[in-house]
């Protein structure tokens, strides 16, 4: 009987997995695409249907769907397991449910009765003065149920004692950032009260906290307050909507971005649905390898007083160090997107469309208020947008805007280059990086899983030519995976390596080895011609010869020292003989 990890791998496909976070291309039997686990611009990481598998031979990293979103999403297996499991719609089994002992599911449990309970006390009584100020906003009812809009209620400890009766400990509740402890004595209570409530969910559609809007307008505490951080709840990491947004954004091809969670409701009722928001904080590293995963380009839309400005300006540097396409939404209308969608969605759909480049709205923003006409404008303008065009990380784009900043200005284009910043170190970031890289292989071992590679693929050919080429050349696993290659080559004359895994399957290792240079086989060798294939497995045979009779001298050598030192004649005279032979073939080999 098939267990859950079973089940959910025989439903879904590691293509179409893989897919939902990398944009993968069809090559051969394999499909290809830019490793998200390292910075690289040729792709080298490969997905294997029919093997089910993945591996980039950039960094190193490879497996199964399970351990593709442990690494991408960062989370252990249990996590792994609920995400894959929602994806192929398979119900977990008591045995490996891992709700029972994770303390970051039970937090997500908790988090989704508090939207329950929040919902249900918008359509109380007390949740009027919510209700109104939503109608007063235009919110219709479909909105409200679709982001789950709810309501805090006055009281001080009212959800602390719903959640309690639910099960749920003091310490859950301020884990969860939906309470705080109090400071004249050992209760919590409730840190949303009388506020209306937008539940945050993350990527995977889990609710991970919420933002608490004041519906007293005279209220001296701050307008918009968001859960504590917390095991599950992190700002930084976070674009709200991006649940619902993410494959509108994957279909659009850009991200629309955005302040706050009204801005967010007010473009997807205006039908525009590849909308994500910040809540309030500048954008992040983090937040910026999210929207990597969607798309290439994201197109800032901030308030009507902050566009250009350092709401604009804040993310711009991220997305940029990160190659992410830029452009700049300047309203005309409205004090923010929501108001602006509202007052003249044509409008404010053509602005969208016709976002600017982030060097063409350099060059409007700083020619409005800069005076160009004097010396000291000409100097300040050309600071200004210098500074901005070091930031391009695509030279032929650099190159253009400095031709036209010397033709705007009227000064020589050698001054304009001199006075360039280092392209993108004023301000440099590194590109976001899901996971470390792994660690990088030996020359030795690189060269063994070469030529286990071309014996995958072109075995017929070479097995013949492995003469002198022993076990002891390669490095492990690969030596003995290929001592039981070549065991089955002198017995029937041939290869076949997907017989060899079943002959192999009491040790997994071998077999994955196997799945892995296949792949790599493809990867490297899919457009050699044969000629080509002969050089490359002679210069690599070659190499692993060389390196070990080099290898073995070293030892000989050091055994002949301490045969000279402890006086053994007998032995030194038999290793010498050993190092002449070996010094012989090497020299051999080297002509």
């Amino acid at each position: 009987m098939p267990n859950d990890v079973d089940t959910i791998k025989s439903r879904l496909d590691v293509v179409d997995v893989i897919g939902e976070y990398v944009s993968l291309k069809q090559s051969g039997q394999n499909w290809k695409g830019l490793c998200p686990f390292h910075g690289e611009k040729t792709p080298s990481f490969m997905v294997h249907r029919e093997k089910q598998i993945w591996h980039c031979f950039g960094c190193g990293l490879g497996g199964d769907i399970f351990e593709f979103i442990e690494k991408f999403e960062n989370v252990d297996f249990p996590e792994a397991l609920e995400i894959l499991a929602r994806k192929a719609g398979v119900e977990l089994s008591r045995e490996v449910q891992p709700g029972a002992s994770n303390k970051r599911t039970r937090l997500f449990q908790l988090l989704s009765e508090a939207v329950n309970f929040y919902q249900e006390q918008l359509k109380s009584d007390p949740g009027s003065s919510a209700r109104q100020y939503l109608a007063s906003r235009g919110v219709t009812a479909e909105s409200i149920s679709s982001f789950a809009l709810g309501y805090a209620p006055a009281e001080w400890d009212k959800l602390a004692n719903y959640l309690r009766n639910k099960g749920f400990s003091l310490e859950e509740l301020i884990a969860a950032g939906v309470a705080l402890k109090s400071e004249r004595g050992p209760g919590i209570y409730d840190r949303f009260r009388d506020r209306l409530l937008f539940p945050i969910f993350d990527v995977q559609d889990r609710p991970v906290g919420f933002g608490g809007r004041t519906l007293d307008p005279g209220a001296r505490e701050a307008k918009y307050i968001n859960s504590s951080q917390g095991p599950v709840y992190n700002k930084s990491t976070i674009l709200y909507n991006l649940n619902l947004a993410k494959e509108h954004i994957r279909s659009a091809g850009y991200a629309l971005l955005v302040e706050g969670y009204m801005d967010v409701v007010g473009c997807v009722q205006a039908g525009i649905k590849n909308v994500v928001a910040t809540s309030g904080t500048a954008l992040t590293q983090e937040q910026v390898k999210l929207l990597k995963r969607y798309c290439n380009e994201i197109r800032l839309c901030f308030d009507a007083d902050l566009a250009g400005q350092s709401a604009s300006e804040r993310g711009i540097d991220l997305a940029l160090a990160a190659e992410l396409e830029v452009k700049i939404v300047a309203l005309s209308q409205g004090k923010d997107p929501d108001e602006a969608a509202r007052m003249n969605l044509v409008k404010f759909k053509q602005e969208i469309e016709q976002a600017l480049p982030i060097g063409e709205y350099a060059f409007k923003n700083v020619f409005k208020k800069v005076d160009v006409k004097t010396r000291e404008g000409k100097k300040q303008a050309a600071k200004l947008l210098l500074a901005a065009i070091a930031k391009l990380p695509d030279p032929v784009e650099r190159d253009f805007y400095i031709k036209r900043l010397s033709r705007d200005l009227d000064v020589e284009e050698k001054s304009l280059r001199e006075s360039l910043p280092n392209p993108r170190m004023s301000n440099q970031i590194s590109a976001p990086v899901a996971t470390p890289q792994a660690s990088r292989p030996s020359r030795e071992q690189m060269l063994s899983e070469r030529l286990i590679a071309l014996l995958i693929k072109f075995g017929k050919e070479f097995w013949p030519q492995t003469t002198g080429l022993e076990p002891a050349m390669l490095t492990e696993p690969e030596a003995e995976l290929y001592r039981q290659a070549h065991l089955q080559y002198t017995e029937s004359q041939r290869v076949d390596f997907e017989e060899l895994k079943h002959e192999l399957n009491y040790e997994p290792t071998y077999n994955r080895l196997i799945d892995i240079l296949g792949l790599q086989a493809e990867h490297e060798f899919a457009e050699f011609t044969a000629a080509e294939a002969t050089k490359e497995f002679n210069q690599v045979s070659r190499e692993l010869k060389l390196n070990y009779l080099k290898r073995q001298l070293k030892l000989l050598s050091d055994a002949i020292s301490q045969a000279e030192r402890a006086q053994q004649p007998g032995e030194l005279e038999e290793l010498s003989l050993r190092y002449r032979e070996v010094a012989d073939q090497l020299a051999q080999l080297q002509r």
